[in-house]
């Protein structure tokens, strides 16, 4: 029997379909961050599985509002700051996890002992670190002028508080050193870490507690802080003419790594010394920048960034910002003309230009020693790793599947009993022809969806499985509808040619409506925040279109083959 054209599509979707089942699947790359179709022999075990069969990753992120809550006061404002911070978090993290592809994660606030967590459970990293570079990686920018107040015993008790937080911080886990203070470098707050250096060579806060360093064990934190003058450096003004010396003053928490003798020729029979520090300055030598109806000028107000060029053709970056920012910066250039404005990007300090006259437009210039590289590599940093509060990671680890494989293994046995006794039914209504001609077209159904599958990297999650056998019941139903109007029409003694072709067509409205009803309820679970509905819907959608156009077409033209005699 030969087949027509419509026979062959139909044979040739299925073994597509069957060949990306068993010998395609996608390969995740670590360096690009992203997962693409490969060949191999044992496809079948590679589909994608969700956080529910198959466990992930659970980061927990501190969200800082130091900066924050020194500016607000009022605590009804400070907490609507807050929810909006979140809120921006939240909706920069889903960005990055969608622009990965990944299909089944979940990321929440949590509040904690009146403290703000960010919670992200993704299921496909079972590297913690890379999951860790993708979520928590943070560029803030920001916007800083310089500090008028002098240092008072105020103001250096103050930086004591800050110094005795982070110490209590430290104490607690002191790998979390560089986490808890590497992005305060705008605030005078600095994370550094001397490798083999002899006395001589540290700061001159170690040469004056010698006694203290040495009585220290290897590898532990020194529990006090130290205090006094750190180092003096040399400082050069921003026409690189002018040169000054400063002095860093006052505290400096440490944790001493390692110390021997050396055995060198310069330093024979010298102890040195490997170590890292934190170091607070006695005061903030610039202060966020704030107009005078107390706004801070932050990345609340970032839209994106883009690369252009200066007046001399040189590149810079520019920053767009919302009509909210228009105002803000206003106000703070006019009451800071022919001051400098700090500029720091990933807490460094890029350029502190001097304000010249009001700006009130909605874009501002970074303008430094760009190439067209580097300023084009600031510009999507600024677009992709922005978020409007540093985040501390506090705790990682990876964390169980909600539906145990146990449970999987007995979802796959319910649906072969399910699917036996759908053979059995039809059998019993309609005898064995049609129901091999079922079994034929839920094969083929199951087959196409499978590598739908595999080619958008869906992953199979207890809400695929809930929508499956859903849509399953539905196709079957609507395969009964055509069984029975076939026999109405074969009853009104037509051909059978015919009454296959006109039992299709009579009961399509039918079933039409009926999955375009159930099509948009599933739309609007697509819709809904929580990932158990959004991917419900959609997979019902996928089911729903595949039964239209797929599925019903496929049980008309094997009516044909099985009953149609001449069938070509």
């Amino acid at each position: 029997m030969e087949f027509n054209r419509k026979r062959k599509v139909f044979l040739a979707i299925v073994i597509v379909s069957l060949i990306f089942i068993f010998f395609v699947w996608r390969k995740f790359d670590a360096q690009t961050w992203e997962r693409s179709l490969i060949f191999t022999w044992n496809g079948l075990q590679h589909f994608r599985k969700g956080l529910d069969v198959s466990g992930g990753t659970r980061l927990i992120y501190k969200i800082s509002y130091d900066k924050y809550e020194k500016v607000y006061t009022n605590i009804t404002e400070l907490a609507a700051i807050k929810k909006t911070i979140e809120n921006i978090i939240l909706k920069n993290i889903d960005g990055r996890i969608s622009k990965l592809g990944v299909s089944d994660y979940k990321a929440y606030v949590q509040n904690l002992d009146n403290q703000h967590y960010i919670v992200v459970e993704i299921w496909w990293i079972a590297d913690l670190d890379q999951a860790k570079e993708i979520i928590g990686k943070t560029l803030e920018l920001e916007f800083k002028l310089e500090n008028p107040e002098k240092t008072t015993s105020a103001t250096i008790a103050a930086r004591r508080q800050i110094a005795n937080t982070i110490l209590k911080e430290v104490s607690k886990n002191p790998e979390l050193m560089y986490k808890l203070a590497e992005w305060r470098g705008s605030e005078n707050i600095f994370y550094n870490i001397t490798t083999w250096s002899a006395l001589d060579q540290l700061p001159v806060i170690y040469k004056n507690n010698i006694k203290i360093l040495d009585k220290t064990t290897p590898g532990k934190l020194y529990n006090w802080i130290l205090q006094g003058k750190y180092t003096t450096i040399q400082s050069q003004s921003q026409n690189w003419l002018v040169k000054t010396w400063i002095t860093l003053n006052w505290f400096v928490i440490f944790r001493l790594l390692d110390k021997t003798k050396s055995t060198s020729f310069s330093w024979e029979n010298q102890t040195i010394y490997a170590l890292e520090e934190i170091f607070i300055q006695d005061k903030e030598t610039r202060i966020p920048a704030i107009d005078k109806e107390n706004n801070v000028l932050n990345w609340a107000y970032f839209k994106f960034a883009n690369t252009s060029s200066s007046d001399v053709g040189e590149p810079i970056v520019v920053i767009n910002l919302d009509d909210q920012w228009k105002g803000v910066f206003c106000n703070i250039s006019e009451a800071n003309v022919w001051k400098p404005m700090a500029i720091f990007v990933w807490w460094n300090l890029l350029t502190a230009p001097t304000i010249q006259t009001k700006i009130c437009w909605w874009t501002a210039q970074i303008n430094w020693w760009f190439t067209t590289q580097t300023a084009k590599e600031l510009s999507n940093a600024l677009n992709e790793w922005t978020l409007p509060a540093p985040l501390i990671l506090m705790q990682e680890e990876k964390i169980s599947p909600t539906l145990w494989v146990s449970a999987l293994t007995w979802s796959l046995w319910a649906g072969l009993i399910w699917f036996v006794a759908i053979c059995i039914l039809i059998w019993c209504m309609y005898w064995i022809k049609k129901m091999f001609l079922t079994w034929l077209v839920l094969l083929s159904f199951l087959a196409v969806l499978a590598a739908f599958m595999k080619l958008t990297d869906y992953a199979l999650s207890l809400s695929w499985i809930a929508a499956i056998i859903l849509s399953i019941w539905m196709w079957v139903d609507a395969n009964i509808l055509i069984y029975e109007r076939l026999r109405e029409e074969i009853k009104g003694w037509k051909s059978i040619s015919w009454a296959i072709d006109h039992a299709k067509d009579r009961s399509r409205p039918a079933i039409r409506d009926w999955q375009v009803s159930t099509g948009l309820i599933a739309l609007l679970l697509f819709t809904m925040w929580t990932n158990m509905f959004k991917w419900f819907g959609s997979m019902m959608i996928v089911s729903l279109i595949l039964t239209l156009f797929f599925n019903v077409p496929l049980t008309k033209e094997l009516l044909h083959i099985f009953f149609d005699k001449k069938s070509d």
